[in-house]
């Protein structure tokens, strides 16, 4: 069982090396010291001209200790260059461990972590527009301090 495990370990290292991702944009906001209203949403423009290619599109959150809970919700508004709309509602990352360690990078007071949400191929050429809010019950989230949307191209 254990060699079975070890070679299983391995596959997976080799896959995800296999796969490498480039920055094709990152942009981060900065959230009020008052905190991150609920109706607040922060909004990102990208240019797409490669409907070919997979994409993975990433939130980034930087908080610091002062955010009272392990995980956040969001949703994700996708606005197309047609002007058709996507929304995803209640995406759920877990900021920290069972034992309240924080995952992600720790920098300084703050700790920072990228956080996939979808795999995709624009299907069309032009400006996206992504609209981002959080999806918490608190009215002013305390302890967010940026927000950003990163979008990395997948090469196999």
């Amino acid at each position: 069982m254990k060699h079975i495990a070890l070679i299983a370990l391995a596959l997976m290292s080799l896959i995800a090396a296999g796969c490498d991702r480039s920055v094709a944009y990152n942009e981060w906001r900065r959230i009020d010291d008052a905190g991150w209203r609920s109706g607040d949403k922060l909004t990102y423009s990208y240019d797409v001209d490669d409907t070919a290619s997979t994409f993975m599109c990433c939130i980034d959150i930087r908080n610091s200790d002062a955010y009272p809970y392990s995980n956040i919700y969001f949703s994700v508004k996708t606005i197309y260059p047609d002007g058709s709309v996507a929304v995803d509602t209640n995406i759920e990352f877990v900021l920290a461990e069972k034992d309240g360690a924080w995952r992600g990078r720790r920098n300084g007071k703050y700790v920072d972590g990228r956080y996939p949400f979808c795999y995709f191929h624009f299907p069309q050429q032009g400006q996206y527009r992504f609209e981002i809010g959080h999806a918490m019950r608190d009215t002013a989230l305390q302890g967010i301090k940026e927000i950003g949307l990163g979008i990395l191209k997948v090469e196999n």
